[in-house]
């Protein structure tokens, strides 16, 4: 099902966005329900999607030493996951699961980019609130490395 612009008006990457863009935004979105254990991402994967919490819990890890992934945020409604879907290389910097019962948003990354291409106002504002939430992962993972 595609995606509403009143769900995709929660996303602060999406904020400085007028109802005309966010209509753009939800033409290549589509909603899902996930069950718990759903991957989303694997890291260095190809970035396809990024995805939208609505409802939910999503644990984000990241390689560690040895073949055990460190846990760096587990996320609630209103976050986001696959930024790199955004940012070149388009690799995925993290693997991430759904840790209960889950509705997202998936965004087709490569459509997504091909708007910020054809409308670069639209890519700038969103990559505005995509480097916040790349702020605040960073920031998150620094704490758990103290």
């Amino acid at each position: 099902m595609l995606a509403n612009i009143d769900e995709l008006r929660q996303f602060k990457i999406f904020e400085e966005l007028n109802e005309r863009e966010l209509e753009q935004i939800a033409k290549i979105s589509n909603s899902e329900e996930l069950g718990t254990g759903a991957r989303l991402s694997a890291t260095g994967a190809s970035a396809d999607h990024l995805y939208l919490l609505m409802q939910g819990k999503i644990a984000i890890k990241v390689p560690g030493q040895g073949p055990q992934e460190v846990l760096v945020e587990e996320i609630g409604p209103g976050e986001i996951v696959g930024w790199s879907t955004v940012t070149g290389p388009y690799v995925y910097t993290a693997s991430c699961w759904t840790s209960e019962r889950s509705s997202v948003i998936e965004v087709s990354g490569t459509r997504l980019r091909q708007l910020f291409e054809a409308n670069n106002h639209i890519g700038y504002r969103v990559l505005k609130g995509v480097g916040y939430v790349v702020s605040k992962r960073i920031t998150a993972l620094q704490a758990r490395c103290v």
